[in-house]
This record gives structure tokens, sequence and C-alpha cells, in this order.
């Protein structure tokens, strides 16, 4: 029997509480994604590098004696002029002032040490994502120390202190280190993993952010264990002796550039350097743990403008070149050489992939030593921090702009073990428009008809995508293409696959819950009758099929045609819609109804959408319809699916012409965002952020 395919998930990050700019819904969103492994103090402190040596010891700690830092007296070492925060009736900044001091003279025994300890940064640093926070200390590159403000970029590890060892205070530390963390992450594209720590009172935790986990140590002591101080210190400082950074996270293969008030980056792929001239989409890389996707367009060493995709993928799991690559074969096995050619002509080209090597080894997140040593916490979303507003990522998905902070929990997770990801990039040959981003109506659905053919190849080779969205098609030239394999598998597959995330707006209805819902009524089964063993949930065409109607009926819901703006439409009604529609999280009730209840979908449709587009999209209560009839035609005979050839020209062949009616009907209509009509009308709590204000020569706030 194969396996199950593996429940999604839905990022918080991915929904409208991140993107809205505020800062505390910010805050809960990324924390609610997210857990984190304690380990026991030596095992994180090995993944930093050198450690010194008990030679190295020995001379640091004479070196700090005679430099009046430590203090020998009848109990042994002692800092000198450092004494526990808990105990002292100085404000919290005096009172880990002397740690100041203890952390400058380690470092100093380091040779080419690169980094500086700055304790109260006098200003919030320079941020792309307009963030105002700021650590309570950090280590920052040195050769930046002097300048009049840091940027996130210069930020080695943060710190955070309290003089307290309370639940409130382990927890604010606790949240403001791992937003510390996250805007590390996700401000520098160069970070592949960062450093942070937390004291409270006398109790030291040293934090790791990387895209497989978060990691914490359990505490230790900063006047029971010095050497542990010094060696914590000591390893950082070593770390950041290199020219390259690379044992502190930082990334050799890419190079960030000044280009204006922005900044660039090139990459290098093998002998190969690509030059970024802009963002397409960022946001993949808002979560702390996950793949961490960043999408730029870049121009080669002829000029040639592509796309460079970087990510981190599962280990064990194949790139998406590799992927593409299979399919490709696959299709060349079981198509025509007609249809061969134009299955190529609707996926995007791949130029070449690899993964991310630094000095001639793979690039992957850490194994953590210590395997039975662990415990996974969840974090508490307690909030309290403040509301400055931060910049949302490029490309994502729009939303219902519904706010769920209040719902917000953290995500159930089975596993236990350790995961792995591996750094991979890749270069495509077509740079083009996403679908969600094209106006004239005509070509949004010419594109997604382009989409629809490449999954009718791929479903004829065996395989489904099972990620289509307005965010996954793309218009090239006049030809719509599918992008996105990386969650593409063969349909008789026997792996699992790693957690989906992302918006679930274009997932198909039984997918969301992971169970057939149109099976035939059966007779309940006789007393003493053993139930049956049913195979587990799979995807399937039907379902990639679906996301192409959710896809349809989204462009028109989400806009409205601009000759309509101003007729007296209630756009009112359509949002209110559209929110049931596409609610943005899981287990909504109305999002199911919306698709299966098609007198009331088509009456809907007719009310809530302008008389222009409901002329066009008049057809989306009947390809629901033609997909629920061949839901029940495939689960007739459950638990054999009959998933035939048949079956699978007979709904491609029915979703084709829907498109193609639509698209014949479209003639030069443009299309508008409906946010950006209501924006306009009256400011709405919940719709696209407003551009947020600038906060330059203004007194930061402390977070």
């Amino acid at each position: 029997m194969l396996p199950p395919d593996t429940v999604p998930v839905p990022r918080h990050t991915s929904q409208a509480d991140y993107r809205t700019g505020d800062l505390t819904l910010g805050h809960i969103a990324v924390l609610a994604d997210l857990r984190y492994m304690q380990v026991p103090f030596d095992c994180l402190v090995k993944c930093i590098g050198a450690m010194p040596s008990q030679q190295d010891l020995q001379r640091i700690r004479h070196n700090l004696a005679e430099s009046k830092i430590l203090t020998k007296n009848e109990s042994g070492l002692q800092w000198t002029d450092f004494t526990p925060p808990a105990t002292s009736k100085v404000s919290e900044e005096n009172a880990f002032k002397p740690l100041g001091r203890i952390i400058a003279e380690i470092l100093a025994e380091v040779p080419n040490s690169g980094v500086s300890f700055l304790a109260n940064p006098n200003g919030t640093p320079l941020s792309q994502h307009n963030n105002t926070s700021r650590p309570d200390g950090c280590l920052v590159l040195s050769n930046n120390k002097n300048e009049p403000k840091i940027h996130w970029f210069d930020i080695a590890v943060p710190f955070e202190f309290k003089k307290g060892r309370d639940i409130e205070s382990l927890r604010d530390d606790e949240q403001k280190i791992i937003w510390s963390l996250h805007n590390i992450m996700h401000e520098d594209l160069r970070r592949r993993f960062a450093f942070g720590i937390t004291i409270e009172d006398t109790q030291l935790r040293l934090w790791l952010s990387n895209r497989a986990f978060l990691a914490v140590t359990e505490p230790i002591d900063l006047f029971e264990n010095i050497n542990g101080v010094i060696s914590l210190f000591y390893a950082l400082g070593s770390a950041s002796a290199s020219s390259n950074m690379k044992e502190l996270g930082c990334n050799p293969t890419v190079e960030r550039i000044r280009d204006g008030e922005v900044f660039q980056y090139n990459f290098t792929i093998g002998d190969a350097v690509f030059t970024t001239t802009r963002e397409l989409a960022t946001y993949g890389a808002d979560s702390m743990v996950g793949r961490g996707t960043h999408v730029y367009e870049a121009t080669d060493a002829e000029g040639k403008k592509v796309p460079v995709k970087d990510s981190w993928r599962e280990a064990g799991r194949q790139s998406e070149g590799e992927i593409l690559k299979n399919i490709l074969a696959s299709c060349e096995e079981k198509l025509q050489p007609d249809e061969l050619a134009n299955a190529k002509r609707h996926f995007v080209g791949v130029r070449l992939w690899q993964d991310v090597a630094i000095d001639d080894t793979r690039d992957e997140t850490p194994m953590v030593a210590g395997e039975h040593n662990r415990t996974w916490v969840c974090i508490d979303l307690n909030p309290i921090l403040s509301t400055k507003p931060h910049l949302s990522s490029t490309g994502n998905v729009p939303d219902s702009g519904r706010l769920s902070a209040t719902q917000l929990g953290s995500i159930a997770r089975n596993g236990t073990g350790i995961p792995r990801r591996v750094h991979t990039r890749i270069i495509f040959h077509d740079v083009g428009v996403v679908l969600k981003d094209v106006t004239p109506l005509a070509d949004i659905l010419s594109c997604l008809s382009g989409a629809l053919k490449a999954l009718y190849y791929m479903h004829k080779a065996g395989w489904v995508h099972r990620n289509l969205s307005v965010g996954n098609a793309i218009w090239v030239g006049g030809i719509g293409k599918l992008v996105d394999f990386e969650y593409a598998k063969k349909i008789d597959s026997d792996t699992s696959q790693d957690v989906r995330t992302g918006t679930i707006h274009f997932m198909a209805a039984e997918v969301e819950c992971q169970d057939y819902l149109f099976l035939p009524i059966s007779d309940p089964l006789s007393p003493g009758t053993d139930t049956p063993i049913y195979p587990p949930f799979r995807m399937n065409f039907l379902h990639d099929i679906e996301s192409v109607w959710w896809a349809f009926t989204w462009i028109f819901l989400y806009h409205t045609d601009t000759t309509t703006e101003n007729a007296g439409h209630s756009f009112d009604d359509q949002w209110n819609q559209f929110q049931l529609a596409f609610p943005g999280t899981v287990g909504r009730i109305s999002r199911r109804n919306f698709f299966t209840s098609i007198n009331k979908l088509q009456s809907n449709c007719k009310a809530v959408l302008s008389k222009t587009c409901y002329d066009v999209c008049y057809h989306i209560p009947h390809f629901a319809k033609a997909l629920l009839d061949g839901y029940r035609k495939a689960e007739a005979n459950y638990p054999l699916l009959a998933l035939d050839n048949i079956l699978l020209e007979d709904m491609h062949g029915k979703a084709a012409e829907f498109l193609r009616g639509a698209q014949e009907r479209a003639g030069v209509i443009e299309l508008r965002p409906l946010p950006n009509v209501l924006k306009q009308k009256r400011p709405r709590p919940g719709d696209e952020t407003s551009p947020p204000p600038k906060y330059e020569g203004k007194k930061p706030r402390r977070d």
C-alpha cells in the first residue's frame, strides 16, 4: 500500500497578520510557526567552530587575571567587577555593563578577531524592511563598529539581557532574541544561520537559528562556569577571524553590493556569476524555519536576464532541477513528439542547478551533537511587544486580509528528530510576469490556460504538481508557463514528502482535509463486521485541476474591471464573499461550501461580481460541477479509485474549454485588485498595508 501524502501546514508568516506590517502581529506570526530544540550547552557551542584548548584556557584565565577581569579568592576565580544582576540596585543597562569589558577582553585573546561587542546600540539598526526593533547588545563586525548607524547586516550575534530570571523575563528575552534572529536571516541573503545570546540574571543561553530548526542551550551560570563563558566568546571570536565569516553563517558564494539606496547580490554558481537586479519573490523566507526561498531577476556575464532561485530543500529530497529533469524524462517516454514539444513550451526552462558548496563541501544545516539529550519546546505566544510597522516581503499571493492573531497557535508536529536541509540554487531561462501581476484579463486567462496545459502533460506522464497557484504560473512572451516543481511527485511514488507550506487559497478541498469527500453513501456495517482497511489519502490529477478552478475563481473575486470602479457596484459585498471563499486559514467550512454548493455558488457570483466580469466567468459554477462529477465518478467504487485516462482526458478537456470560453469573452478588459479600490474609497482594517511611515530622524523606541 502506498504511503499517504504529508498533511499540509500553512505558515502564519504567509497570512494576513504578518503582512499587515504591524510589528506585534509580525512577531506573533513568526513565533507561531516555531518550536525550538533545547540541547546541552556544549553541544551547541561546538557548532560555532574552534574551541580553546586547555592550554588556551589557562593562558586566557591568566591574562584576564592580569588585566583585573578575574580575581582569585578562597572560592576560586570570580569576575572582579561583575556581580549577579538580580542583586544589583543599578539599572539593567549598568548592571550588565561590566560584561561588555569581559567579552572585549576575551575577544582580544583571539588572533584577528573580526567582531567587537556593542552594548545598548544608540539607535535602531538600519533595515531594508523598516524594522524598528533593536537588541540590548550585539557582536558587531569590527570594520563597521564606528559607523554612525549599524545595519542588521553588521550584527553578527544579537544579545538580550534581563536582571530577573522570572517567567516574564524569560519570555521577553525569548521573543526578542527570536525576532532579532528572524531579522538577521530575513534582511541578509548572505546569512545561512545566526547565533544569539540571552542572559537572565546569571543564566546564559546560546541560540542557533537556521533553515532546519531553532535551537537553544540549557543555561550555564556566568559565575559558576567561567570556563564555559570564556570558551563561548573565544569560539565566536575565532569564527569571526576568517575573512568570509562562514563559521558565523555568512555565505562566501554571495557578494552583497550597494546599488544606490538598495542592495543587490552577486551569486556564484560553479564558474558563473549572476548579478541581481530586482526581487521577484522573497516571501518564502519570512518563516525562520523552512525553505527560505528567495527569487531574484539577475543578469549573467553577457547581460541576459534570468531568474535565480536560492532555497533550502529537505535533505534526502531531489532538487527542483532534478525533479523537472525526471518529469521531462517521463514525458519523453509517454508522450508523442508533438505533445513533448508542447509540454516543454509550457514548462519553465531550467538553465542550470547546483547545490551550494563552501570550501568544496555541500552546504547543509548542521547536525547538533547529543542526539538523545534534547527536548522540543513550544513557544509561549503571550504578546508583550510593541506595534511599529515593518515591511512585508516581495511576491506574496494576496490573501483575504482577515486577521487571525487571536487564533494563532503553535503548529502541531509529530517529528522529534533533528531535521536537515541542503542549500541549493537553480537558474531558469524564462523571466516573465507572475499571473497575479498581469492586468489584461485575456492575458491572465491565457496564462492560466498555459499552466493547465502543462498540468495536462504532467498528468499524462504520471506526475502531479501539488502546488498550482496564481504565483506559480508566469506570462512569458505571450505563453503561459508552469513553475515551481519542488513538490511535484510521481502519482505512484512510494515516498513521502516534507510538509508543504504557504497559502491554502488554491488547495483542493480534499487535500485540505486529507480525506476523500465524494464517496457514495454506503450501508452501515452489520454488527460484528470488521471495519475494512482503506488506503490512505493521496493527491491525484483531479486535485491539480481543482487548484486551477480556485485560481480561476480567485481572479474574478479578487479583482474588478476598471470600467466598473465608480459605477455603483457593491465592492463590500464582493470583498465579503472573497473572504468566505478564501479565508486564508485551514478548516473553514465556508471554503468547502463555496466549492460544493453549486446553486448558491451561481447566485453568489451573479450577485457580487460586476456584470462585465460575470459575463466572462459565468461558467465558474459549471466548472465546479464538472469537478464534483469527476470526483464522484473517480470515487464511486472506493477503495478503488477510477483515475484512468478516460477521466483524465474528459476533465482536462472540460477545464480547458471553460478557460478558453472565458478568454474569448474577455476582450480588452483590464482588472484592478479589489483592495486597491476599497483603499481608495476609504481605509479598511485588514486591507493591504499602506506605505509605512519613514522613521529616519525620529527617536527610536525600545521594543
